[in-house]
């Protein structure tokens, strides 16, 4: 069964590691009345499976952290503008979000 969460930070947002008892670690991720909560499956391998989710999202985490602070560099997301790029290629966002003087390359002479 696939189920699909939005998750939108809101001010109180926060993430943290529990352990209510001992040797049941759980990642926590709560905004407002919302509660995400990553625990290891109770079944053979489910420690090793825990631990290659959370250092991928660990991961993907902060590349989605970069993401967001180069889109807000310049000026403030403007999500009118924004929504009228779907469809846009990767490429073509970092043109509109990135200084052109990261993406020069220093000519060989």
């Amino acid at each position: 069964m696939g189920m699909y969460l939005l998750f939108q930070p809101e001010e109180d947002a926060e993430s943290a590691l529990v352990e209510r008892a001992q040797g049941h670690p759980s990642l926590v991720i709560a905004s407002g009345d919302a509660r995400l909560t990553v625990q290891i499956a109770g079944r053979e391998g489910g420690a090793q499976l825990a631990i290659r989710f959370a250092r991928e999202l660990a991961e993907s985490a902060a590349q989605f952290a970069d993401r967001c602070e180069a889109l807000t560099k310049l000026a403030p997301l403007d999500f009118e503008h924004l929504s009228a790029l779907v469809g846009a290629t990767p490429d073509e966002v970092n043109a509109l979000t990135v200084p052109a003087g990261d993406d020069v390359k220093e000519v060989e002479r």
